[in-house]
Protein backbone atom coordinates (compact mmCIF):
# COMPACT_ATOMS: atom_id res chain seq x y z
CA UNK A 1 0.00 0.00 0.00
CA UNK A 2 0.99 3.36 -0.84
CA UNK A 3 1.19 5.94 1.79
CA UNK A 4 -1.06 9.29 1.06
CA UNK A 5 0.29 11.97 -0.99
CA UNK A 6 -0.26 15.53 -1.42
CA UNK A 7 -2.99 14.67 -4.15
CA UNK A 8 -4.49 12.37 -1.16
CA UNK A 9 -8.36 13.92 -0.15
CA UNK A 10 -8.00 12.29 3.38
CA UNK A 11 -4.72 14.27 4.19
CA UNK A 12 -5.02 16.71 7.06
CA UNK A 13 -4.11 20.16 5.44
CA UNK A 14 -4.91 19.39 1.98
CA UNK A 15 -7.20 21.92 -0.11
CA UNK A 16 -10.70 20.36 -0.57
CA UNK A 17 -13.51 21.69 -3.15
CA UNK A 18 -16.95 21.08 -2.03
CA UNK A 19 -19.90 21.47 -4.56
CA UNK A 20 -22.93 22.95 -2.65
CA UNK A 21 -26.34 22.49 -4.41
CA UNK A 22 -29.57 24.10 -3.83
CA UNK A 23 -32.85 24.60 -4.97
CA UNK A 24 -32.64 28.36 -5.10
CA UNK A 25 -30.26 30.95 -4.77
CA UNK A 26 -29.46 34.55 -4.82
CA UNK A 27 -30.16 36.66 -6.23
CA UNK A 28 -33.88 35.49 -6.93
CA UNK A 29 -34.14 33.75 -3.33
CA UNK A 30 -32.71 35.15 0.22
CA UNK A 31 -34.30 32.43 2.27
CA UNK A 32 -32.42 30.88 5.82
CA UNK A 33 -30.74 28.37 3.18
CA UNK A 34 -29.57 30.58 1.20
CA UNK A 35 -27.82 32.54 3.41
CA UNK A 36 -26.83 29.54 5.62
CA UNK A 37 -24.86 28.82 2.32
CA UNK A 38 -23.88 32.37 1.19
CA UNK A 39 -21.68 32.68 4.92
CA UNK A 40 -20.90 28.78 5.02
CA UNK A 41 -18.76 29.24 1.92
CA UNK A 42 -17.16 32.30 2.61
CA UNK A 43 -16.15 30.85 5.98
CA UNK A 44 -14.78 27.67 4.64
CA UNK A 45 -12.32 29.47 3.11
CA UNK A 46 -9.85 29.87 5.97
CA UNK A 47 -10.49 25.90 6.37
CA UNK A 48 -8.57 25.37 2.92
CA UNK A 49 -11.86 24.23 1.21
CA UNK A 50 -13.05 25.83 -2.28
CA UNK A 51 -16.38 25.79 -2.78
CA UNK A 52 -19.10 26.10 -6.33
CA UNK A 53 -22.53 26.91 -5.61
CA UNK A 54 -24.97 25.27 -8.27
CA UNK A 55 -28.58 25.94 -8.13
CA UNK A 56 -31.64 25.20 -9.77
CA UNK A 57 -33.66 27.75 -12.32
CA UNK A 58 -36.66 27.99 -14.06
CA UNK A 59 -34.57 29.81 -16.54
CA UNK A 60 -31.64 28.66 -18.56
CA UNK A 61 -27.80 27.72 -17.69
CA UNK A 62 -25.68 30.67 -16.55
CA UNK A 63 -22.57 31.50 -14.07
CA UNK A 64 -21.77 34.44 -12.47
CA UNK A 65 -20.04 35.17 -9.29
CA UNK A 66 -22.30 36.16 -6.09
CA UNK A 67 -20.25 37.55 -3.09
CA UNK A 68 -16.90 35.98 -4.25
CA UNK A 69 -17.70 33.17 -5.41
CA UNK A 70 -18.65 30.89 -8.01
CA UNK A 71 -22.37 30.16 -8.65
CA UNK A 72 -24.00 27.98 -11.34
CA UNK A 73 -27.37 27.83 -12.19
CA UNK A 74 -29.27 24.99 -13.98
CA UNK A 75 -32.44 24.14 -15.74
CA UNK A 76 -35.07 22.41 -13.08
CA UNK A 77 -34.97 19.26 -15.37
CA UNK A 78 -30.80 19.22 -15.93
CA UNK A 79 -31.10 15.38 -14.25
CA UNK A 80 -33.29 14.35 -17.30
CA UNK A 81 -31.15 15.98 -19.96
CA UNK A 82 -28.68 13.29 -21.40
CA UNK A 83 -25.08 14.58 -22.20
CA UNK A 84 -22.84 11.26 -22.50
CA UNK A 85 -24.71 7.82 -23.70
CA UNK A 86 -23.26 5.00 -22.66
CA UNK A 87 -24.28 1.00 -22.27
CA UNK A 88 -22.43 1.44 -18.13
CA UNK A 89 -24.86 3.30 -15.92
CA UNK A 90 -22.03 4.64 -14.19
CA UNK A 91 -20.25 6.11 -17.42
CA UNK A 92 -23.35 8.21 -18.51
CA UNK A 93 -23.68 11.91 -17.92
CA UNK A 94 -26.43 14.19 -16.93
CA UNK A 95 -26.07 17.91 -17.78
CA UNK A 96 -26.64 17.96 -13.95
CA UNK A 97 -24.03 15.22 -13.64
CA UNK A 98 -21.30 16.97 -15.99
CA UNK A 99 -21.90 20.11 -14.26
CA UNK A 100 -21.05 18.76 -10.70
CA UNK A 101 -17.83 16.84 -12.88
CA UNK A 102 -16.67 20.02 -14.08
CA UNK A 103 -16.07 21.51 -10.52
CA UNK A 104 -13.58 18.73 -10.18
CA UNK A 105 -15.21 17.98 -6.51
CA UNK A 106 -13.75 15.70 -3.19
CA UNK A 107 -17.22 15.87 -1.64
CA UNK A 108 -21.07 17.13 -2.68
CA UNK A 109 -23.30 18.89 -0.10
CA UNK A 110 -26.75 18.68 -0.49
CA UNK A 111 -28.92 21.48 0.94
CA UNK A 112 -32.40 21.58 -0.45
CA UNK A 113 -34.95 18.56 -1.01
CA UNK A 114 -36.85 19.92 -3.55
CA UNK A 115 -37.75 18.67 -7.01
CA UNK A 116 -34.68 21.20 -8.23
CA UNK A 117 -32.46 20.09 -5.87
CA UNK A 118 -32.84 16.43 -3.87
CA UNK A 119 -32.92 12.87 -4.50
CA UNK A 120 -32.58 12.19 -7.71
CA UNK A 121 -29.70 14.96 -7.54
CA UNK A 122 -28.37 13.12 -5.07
CA UNK A 123 -28.40 9.62 -6.75
CA UNK A 124 -26.74 10.72 -9.39
CA UNK A 125 -23.79 12.34 -8.22
CA UNK A 126 -23.77 8.75 -6.04
CA UNK A 127 -23.37 7.29 -9.36
CA UNK A 128 -20.19 9.29 -9.74
CA UNK A 129 -18.86 7.61 -6.45
CA UNK A 130 -18.29 11.59 -4.72
CA UNK A 131 -19.30 11.42 -1.41
CA UNK A 132 -22.27 13.56 -0.27
CA UNK A 133 -23.80 15.48 3.09
CA UNK A 134 -26.97 16.11 3.21
CA UNK A 135 -28.23 19.52 5.60
CA UNK A 136 -31.83 18.88 6.39
CA UNK A 137 -32.83 22.92 6.53
CA UNK A 138 -36.60 21.83 6.12
CA UNK A 139 -39.31 19.20 7.35
CA UNK A 140 -40.31 18.23 4.03
CA UNK A 141 -38.09 15.28 4.03
CA UNK A 142 -39.96 14.03 6.90
CA UNK A 143 -43.85 15.19 7.34
CA UNK A 144 -45.96 15.93 3.96
CA UNK A 145 -47.31 18.43 5.60
CA UNK A 146 -44.72 20.10 5.85
CA UNK A 147 -45.07 21.45 9.47
CA UNK A 148 -44.14 18.58 11.95
CA UNK A 149 -47.66 19.10 13.45
CA UNK A 150 -49.87 16.22 14.13
CA UNK A 151 -53.14 16.81 13.60
CA UNK A 152 -52.03 20.44 13.45
CA UNK A 153 -52.49 20.26 17.39
CA UNK A 154 -49.42 19.07 18.41
CA UNK A 155 -45.02 18.61 17.55
CA UNK A 156 -45.00 15.28 15.86
CA UNK A 157 -42.23 12.76 17.02
CA UNK A 158 -41.19 12.72 13.08
CA UNK A 159 -42.29 8.70 12.42
CA UNK A 160 -43.62 8.61 9.11
CA UNK A 161 -46.10 6.00 9.56
CA UNK A 162 -48.24 5.40 6.54
CA UNK A 163 -51.75 5.75 8.39
CA UNK A 164 -51.28 8.40 10.83
CA UNK A 165 -49.36 10.39 8.05
CA UNK A 166 -52.25 10.26 5.53
CA UNK A 167 -54.74 11.25 8.08
CA UNK A 168 -52.80 13.89 9.26
CA UNK A 169 -52.06 14.86 5.31
CA UNK A 170 -55.44 14.90 4.94
CA UNK A 171 -56.77 16.91 7.34
CA UNK A 172 -54.79 19.63 6.05
CA UNK A 173 -56.74 19.15 2.96
CA UNK A 174 -59.62 19.96 4.15
CA UNK A 175 -61.21 16.48 4.69
CA UNK A 176 -63.46 16.45 7.55
CA UNK A 177 -62.06 13.94 10.78
CA UNK A 178 -63.77 10.73 9.85
CA UNK A 179 -63.28 11.21 6.10
CA UNK A 180 -59.99 11.67 6.92
CA UNK A 181 -59.58 8.72 9.20
CA UNK A 182 -61.73 6.13 6.30
CA UNK A 183 -58.64 7.47 3.43
CA UNK A 184 -56.11 6.67 6.41
CA UNK A 185 -57.83 2.87 6.45
CA UNK A 186 -58.09 2.34 3.07
CA UNK A 187 -55.50 -0.04 1.32
CA UNK A 188 -52.07 1.48 0.29
CA UNK A 189 -52.82 2.42 -3.59
CA UNK A 190 -51.26 4.67 -5.89
CA UNK A 191 -53.92 5.79 -8.47
CA UNK A 192 -52.53 8.78 -9.59
CA UNK A 193 -51.78 7.25 -13.11
CA UNK A 194 -55.51 5.99 -12.84
CA UNK A 195 -58.46 6.57 -14.95
CA UNK A 196 -59.69 7.59 -11.69
CA UNK A 197 -57.46 10.72 -11.72
CA UNK A 198 -58.25 11.85 -15.19
CA UNK A 199 -61.67 12.49 -13.71
CA UNK A 200 -60.64 13.74 -10.45
CA UNK A 201 -56.41 14.69 -9.63
CA UNK A 202 -57.94 15.85 -6.12
CA UNK A 203 -59.68 12.30 -5.36
CA UNK A 204 -56.76 10.46 -7.34
CA UNK A 205 -54.11 12.33 -4.68
CA UNK A 206 -56.46 12.08 -1.28
CA UNK A 207 -56.58 7.98 -2.44
CA UNK A 208 -52.62 7.59 -2.83
CA UNK A 209 -52.03 9.26 0.71
CA UNK A 210 -50.82 6.14 2.37
CA UNK A 211 -48.58 5.22 -0.64
CA UNK A 212 -47.22 9.01 -0.98
CA UNK A 213 -46.15 8.09 2.93
CA UNK A 214 -44.57 5.33 2.11
CA UNK A 215 -42.67 6.48 -0.97
CA UNK A 216 -41.93 9.62 1.61
CA UNK A 217 -40.42 6.97 4.49
CA UNK A 218 -38.05 4.79 0.53
CA UNK A 219 -37.04 8.35 0.35
CA UNK A 220 -35.79 9.38 2.98
CA UNK A 221 -34.15 5.85 3.92
CA UNK A 222 -32.70 6.74 0.26
CA UNK A 223 -31.18 9.74 1.54
CA UNK A 224 -29.15 8.51 4.26
CA UNK A 225 -27.97 4.87 2.03
CA UNK A 226 -26.81 7.71 -0.33
CA UNK A 227 -25.47 10.18 1.57
CA UNK A 228 -22.08 9.77 4.30
CA UNK A 229 -23.78 12.22 6.65
CA UNK A 230 -27.40 14.20 7.44
CA UNK A 231 -26.83 17.39 9.51
CA UNK A 232 -29.78 18.11 11.48
CA UNK A 233 -29.57 22.53 12.43
CA UNK A 234 -31.48 21.56 15.71
CA UNK A 235 -31.55 18.37 18.23
CA UNK A 236 -35.45 17.91 16.90
CA UNK A 237 -34.49 16.83 13.35
CA UNK A 238 -31.78 14.21 15.03
CA UNK A 239 -34.45 12.66 17.24
CA UNK A 240 -37.15 12.50 14.28
CA UNK A 241 -34.44 10.80 11.93
CA UNK A 242 -33.81 8.58 15.03
CA UNK A 243 -37.53 7.65 15.06
CA UNK A 244 -36.94 6.61 11.32
CA UNK A 245 -34.07 3.93 12.03
CA UNK A 246 -31.58 6.39 10.47
CA UNK A 247 -28.57 5.40 12.13
CA UNK A 248 -27.00 7.23 14.78
CA UNK A 249 -23.43 7.54 13.34
CA UNK A 250 -25.16 8.57 9.73
CA UNK A 251 -26.14 11.86 11.61
CA UNK A 252 -24.57 14.84 12.89
CA UNK A 253 -26.00 18.17 14.44
CA UNK A 254 -24.54 21.15 13.88
CA UNK A 255 -26.70 24.61 14.79
CA UNK A 256 -26.89 27.65 12.48
CA UNK A 257 -26.16 31.01 13.00
CA UNK A 258 -26.02 34.30 12.02
CA UNK A 259 -23.39 36.77 9.82
CA UNK A 260 -21.09 38.47 10.72
CA UNK A 261 -22.63 41.44 10.00
CA UNK A 262 -25.07 41.38 12.99
CA UNK A 263 -22.72 42.71 15.23
CA UNK A 264 -23.99 46.57 16.54
CA UNK A 265 -25.68 45.64 19.96
CA UNK A 266 -27.55 48.24 21.26
CA UNK A 267 -29.18 49.21 24.25
CA UNK A 268 -32.60 48.46 24.49
CA UNK A 269 -35.66 49.42 24.96
CA UNK A 270 -34.91 51.88 22.19
CA UNK A 271 -34.80 55.27 23.20
CA UNK A 272 -35.08 58.72 21.01
CA UNK A 273 -37.89 60.42 19.78
CA UNK A 274 -40.97 59.20 19.18
CA UNK A 275 -40.36 56.11 20.73
CA UNK A 276 -42.85 55.99 23.37
CA UNK A 277 -43.96 53.02 22.04
CA UNK A 278 -42.45 49.25 22.83
CA UNK A 279 -41.84 48.05 18.99
CA UNK A 280 -42.54 44.31 17.95
CA UNK A 281 -41.29 43.30 14.63
CA UNK A 282 -41.95 40.36 12.52
CA UNK A 283 -39.50 39.00 9.74
CA UNK A 284 -40.78 36.12 7.43
CA UNK A 285 -42.92 35.12 5.09
CA UNK A 286 -46.61 36.32 4.96
CA UNK A 287 -48.18 32.56 4.70
CA UNK A 288 -50.22 30.90 7.69
CA UNK A 289 -47.64 28.57 8.58
CA UNK A 290 -45.18 31.48 9.84
CA UNK A 291 -48.40 32.77 12.18
CA UNK A 292 -47.87 36.71 11.51
CA UNK A 293 -51.53 37.14 11.82
CA UNK A 294 -51.31 35.28 15.54
CA UNK A 295 -49.93 38.61 16.86
CA UNK A 296 -52.79 40.36 14.69
CA UNK A 297 -55.41 38.30 17.04
CA UNK A 298 -53.36 38.64 20.50
CA UNK A 299 -53.41 42.39 19.72
CA UNK A 300 -57.32 42.44 19.41
CA UNK A 301 -57.65 41.44 22.67
CA UNK A 302 -55.62 44.61 23.81
CA UNK A 303 -56.60 48.14 24.86
CA UNK A 304 -55.95 50.46 21.52
CA UNK A 305 -54.19 52.66 23.56
CA UNK A 306 -51.93 50.58 24.76
CA UNK A 307 -48.33 52.06 24.19
CA UNK A 308 -47.28 49.00 21.38
CA UNK A 309 -46.24 49.03 17.76
CA UNK A 310 -46.35 46.14 15.64
CA UNK A 311 -43.53 45.71 12.66
CA UNK A 312 -44.24 42.84 10.00
CA UNK A 313 -42.11 42.74 7.12
CA UNK A 314 -41.99 40.07 4.54
CA UNK A 315 -44.18 38.84 1.33
CA UNK A 316 -46.41 35.51 0.31
CA UNK A 317 -47.59 33.88 -2.54
CA UNK A 318 -51.54 33.57 -0.13
CA UNK A 319 -53.34 36.16 -1.82
CA UNK A 320 -56.62 35.81 1.03
CA UNK A 321 -53.80 36.12 4.22
CA UNK A 322 -52.18 38.87 2.75
CA UNK A 323 -55.44 40.18 2.06
CA UNK A 324 -56.70 39.61 5.89
CA UNK A 325 -53.40 41.19 7.15
CA UNK A 326 -53.88 44.47 5.11
CA UNK A 327 -57.41 45.12 6.32
CA UNK A 328 -55.70 44.37 10.43
CA UNK A 329 -53.27 47.13 8.97
CA UNK A 330 -56.02 49.34 7.94
CA UNK A 331 -58.03 48.95 10.86
CA UNK A 332 -55.59 49.50 13.51
CA UNK A 333 -52.96 51.95 13.13
CA UNK A 334 -50.93 50.24 15.61
CA UNK A 335 -50.04 47.53 12.84
CA UNK A 336 -47.56 48.71 10.05
CA UNK A 337 -46.96 46.00 6.90
CA UNK A 338 -43.58 46.99 5.59
CA UNK A 339 -43.41 44.87 2.94
CA UNK A 340 -40.09 43.10 1.45
CA UNK A 341 -37.04 43.72 3.71
CA UNK A 342 -34.24 42.95 1.25
CA UNK A 343 -31.72 40.53 3.18
CA UNK A 344 -28.92 43.66 3.09
CA UNK A 345 -31.89 45.36 5.12
CA UNK A 346 -32.35 42.83 7.75
CA UNK A 347 -29.78 43.91 10.36
CA UNK A 348 -30.99 47.86 10.54
CA UNK A 349 -34.70 46.45 10.37
CA UNK A 350 -33.58 44.67 13.37
CA UNK A 351 -31.92 46.99 14.73
CA UNK A 352 -35.01 49.20 15.52
CA UNK A 353 -37.33 46.89 16.85
CA UNK A 354 -37.41 46.44 20.77
CA UNK A 355 -38.75 42.75 20.64
CA UNK A 356 -38.77 40.18 17.70
CA UNK A 357 -41.90 37.83 17.19
CA UNK A 358 -41.78 34.45 15.74
CA UNK A 359 -45.00 32.96 16.07
CA UNK A 360 -44.66 29.68 14.08
CA UNK A 361 -46.96 27.07 13.34
CA UNK A 362 -44.49 24.52 12.47
CA UNK A 363 -41.25 22.98 13.57
CA UNK A 364 -38.65 25.27 12.37
CA UNK A 365 -35.35 24.17 11.76
CA UNK A 366 -33.51 26.90 13.00
CA UNK A 367 -34.62 29.66 12.60
CA UNK A 368 -31.85 32.28 12.04
CA UNK A 369 -33.23 35.38 12.58
CA UNK A 370 -33.57 34.04 16.17
CA UNK A 371 -29.94 33.95 15.83
CA UNK A 372 -29.68 37.07 14.34
CA UNK A 373 -31.93 38.51 17.14
CA UNK A 374 -29.16 37.12 19.65
CA UNK A 375 -26.53 38.61 18.04
CA UNK A 376 -27.80 41.92 18.43
CA UNK A 377 -29.80 41.45 21.76
CA UNK A 378 -32.99 41.81 21.09
CA UNK A 379 -35.45 39.43 23.04
CA UNK A 380 -38.11 36.89 20.93
CA UNK A 381 -41.22 36.03 21.88
CA UNK A 382 -41.25 32.66 20.07
CA UNK A 383 -43.47 29.83 19.33
CA UNK A 384 -42.63 27.25 21.83
CA UNK A 385 -41.95 24.37 19.21
CA UNK A 386 -38.77 22.66 17.20
CA UNK A 387 -35.63 24.73 16.66
CA UNK A 388 -37.32 27.75 18.61
CA UNK A 389 -37.88 26.26 21.88
CA UNK A 390 -34.15 25.03 21.29
CA UNK A 391 -33.05 28.73 21.63
CA UNK A 392 -35.40 30.59 23.52
CA UNK A 393 -35.10 30.27 27.05
CA UNK A 394 -38.34 31.30 28.40
CA UNK A 395 -38.21 33.77 31.34
CA UNK A 396 -34.42 34.59 30.80
CA UNK A 397 -34.22 35.96 27.19
CA UNK A 398 -37.78 35.80 25.95
CA UNK A 399 -40.96 34.29 25.83
CA UNK A 400 -41.91 30.61 24.58
CA UNK A 401 -46.09 30.89 23.84
CA UNK A 402 -48.55 28.33 22.49
CA UNK A 403 -48.30 28.12 19.00
CA UNK A 404 -52.27 28.40 18.74
CA UNK A 405 -54.06 30.58 21.65
CA UNK A 406 -53.33 34.76 20.89
CA UNK A 407 -53.89 35.03 25.05
CA UNK A 408 -50.45 34.59 26.36
CA UNK A 409 -49.45 36.25 22.80
CA UNK A 410 -51.60 39.46 23.98
CA UNK A 411 -50.19 38.97 27.40
CA UNK A 412 -46.37 38.92 26.61
CA UNK A 413 -47.23 41.89 24.16
CA UNK A 414 -48.61 43.49 27.39
CA UNK A 415 -45.74 43.06 29.72
CA UNK A 416 -43.39 44.19 26.82
CA UNK A 417 -45.23 47.32 26.41
CA UNK A 418 -45.27 48.43 30.20
CA UNK A 419 -42.70 47.22 31.76
CA UNK A 420 -39.30 48.69 30.23
CA UNK A 421 -36.89 46.83 32.93
CA UNK A 422 -38.12 43.61 31.94
CA UNK A 423 -37.70 43.75 28.22
CA UNK A 424 -34.33 45.27 28.85
CA UNK A 425 -33.50 42.42 31.61
CA UNK A 426 -34.28 39.98 28.85
CA UNK A 427 -32.17 41.90 26.57
CA UNK A 428 -29.39 41.85 28.65
CA UNK A 429 -29.33 38.03 28.81
CA UNK A 430 -29.40 37.73 25.02
CA UNK A 431 -25.83 36.41 23.97
CA UNK A 432 -24.51 35.00 20.85
CA UNK A 433 -24.24 31.95 21.70
CA UNK A 434 -22.62 30.45 17.98
CA UNK A 435 -20.59 32.21 15.07
CA UNK A 436 -20.51 31.01 11.36
CA UNK A 437 -16.92 30.30 12.49
CA UNK A 438 -18.35 27.92 14.53
CA UNK A 439 -20.51 26.55 11.39
CA UNK A 440 -17.43 26.30 9.24
CA UNK A 441 -15.70 24.36 11.90
CA UNK A 442 -18.29 21.92 12.27
CA UNK A 443 -18.43 21.32 8.63
CA UNK A 444 -14.58 21.61 7.74
CA UNK A 445 -14.27 18.78 10.26
CA UNK A 446 -16.99 16.48 8.95
CA UNK A 447 -15.96 17.01 5.70
CA UNK A 448 -12.23 15.94 6.85
CA UNK A 449 -13.47 13.21 8.54
CA UNK A 450 -15.55 11.78 5.69
CA UNK A 451 -12.76 12.29 3.49
CA UNK A 452 -9.93 10.67 5.75
CA UNK A 453 -12.39 7.55 5.93
CA UNK A 454 -12.80 7.21 2.41
CA UNK A 455 -9.45 7.51 1.87
CA UNK A 456 -8.61 4.41 4.09
CA UNK A 457 -11.20 2.54 2.42
CA UNK A 458 -9.40 2.83 -0.98
CA UNK A 459 -6.35 2.04 0.68
CA UNK A 460 -7.60 -1.52 2.20
CA UNK A 461 -8.03 -0.54 5.52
Amino acid sequence: MMPPDATDPGKPGRRLRVVHCVGFYFPDSTGGTEVYVRDLVTALSAHAIDSTIIAATDGSYNRYTWNGVEVVRYPIDATEIPKVRDRSVRKRRTMFQELVESASPDLFHLHSWTSGAGLRHLRQVARMDIPSVVTMHVPSPICMRGTMLLNDEKPCDGLIDDRRCAQCWALDRGLPAPAAYLLSRLPRWDVSDSVISRISQRAATMLSARAAAATKARQLRSMATLSERIVAPSEWVRAALAENAIPPEKMVVSGQSASAEFSDRKPRPLEGANRREIVIGFLGRLERYKGADMLVRALELLPPDLPVHLRIAGVGQDARFARRMERAAAKDPRIRLMGLVRHEEVPQFLADIDVLAVPSRYMETGPIVVQEARALGIPVMGADLGGISERVHHGVDGWLLPFDDPRPWAEAIRVAATDRAEVARLSGNMRRTRSIDDVADDMARLYREIMADRSVAARGG
